[in-house]
């Protein structure tokens, strides 16, 4: 029920003792990865919107210049060819010119246990839904000023634009169900992967040690998601960030992050069509 990693995550940390990437080639690493996935995300998008929208080279640009909602759509149906390429340069690169046993990640699959697993899960879930409306309660803001209910269009909602751009996609079925894949297993997989995969290992045996590591790239991942979400949602990302940096460090593999995210974006996106589609 419970597997032995699971047992030994109780009283000590899993996360792997030797350095596994050397700072300065981690930090390259985590640079290369970010400039990637901003290419391989524009080109996709292009492809995308191309295939579904415009059929032409030309319309493509024509919808950039008009600002076209599509081009949100298209990018974000776009993100999962885009993170397959992005994942199979990760693994290569972090491996590529580094010493034995200093070039990898951390993702070897943790024997937590059917039981584990989903305690692991389900308990992250429930914190994170607990941070969430705790902040609206605490600030006193009403969550209902946040549903992107009225899509990219409605301009008094303060949702975030991948938010408004999926609860408009939720009025087509089909086009929904092709962008899901890329928030629920595109997104999570290469945002891992940089963040807590390569950023973290060139931060967690620097001077600014496990501690440092969480905090830092917690920060860094909220604050780029800053251009296209909210204040409130940047500090929801931010607590998130804290503790799935927290869980990494605790059971040592990026598999725990990468399934609690997964599922926290899956259970996002369902609610959003329930939304969405009634509207």
């Amino acid at each position: 029920m419970f597997g032995p990693d699971f047992q030994r995550a109780k009283t000590e940390w899993l996360y792997p003792v030797e350095t596994l990437q050397w700072f300065w080639r981690a930090l390259l690493f985590f640079i290369i990865l970010v400039l990637l996935d901003g290419i391989f995300q524009t080109l996709s998008g292009a492809g995308t919107y191309i295939l579904i929208y415009s059929h032409s080279i030309s319309g493509f640009f024509e919808g950039v210049r008009s600002a076209s909602p599509d081009i949100l759509k298209a990018s974000i149906i776009g993100m999962l060819p885009s993170a397959i390429v992005l994942i199979a340069c990760a693994l290569i690169l972090a491996r590529l010119g580094l010493p034995q046993r200093q070039g990898r990640l951390p993702l070897t699959l943790p024997r937590l246990g059917a039981l584990g697993w989903i305690v692991v899960v389900l308990g992250f879930v429930i914190l994170m839904f607990v941070i969430f409306n705790g902040l609206f309660a605490v600030l006193g803001i009403d969550p209902e000023t946040y549903s992107p209910s009225g899509g990219l269009r409605d301009s008094t909602s303060a949702s975030g634009l991948v938010e408004k751009t999926m609860a408009d996609l939720s009025h087509n079925p089909v086009l929904f169900a092709f962008a899901l894949p890329g928030i629920v297993l595109a997104a999570p997989i290469t945002e891992e992967l940089i963040f807590r995969g390569a950023f973290f290992s060139a931060l967690v045996n620097s001077p600014v040690g496990r501690v440092g590591a969480v905090v830092i790239t917690s920060a860094l991942w909220a604050l780029a998601h800053a251009l296209a979400a909210p204040w409130l949602f940047v500090g929801v990302i931010f607590c998130m960030g804290l503790v799935l940096g927290t869980l990494l460090l605790r059971f040592g593999s990026l598999w725990v992050t990468i399934a609690c995210h997964t599922v926290w974006n899956l259970l996002s996106s369902l609610a959003i069509f329930g939304v969405g589609s009634h509207s």
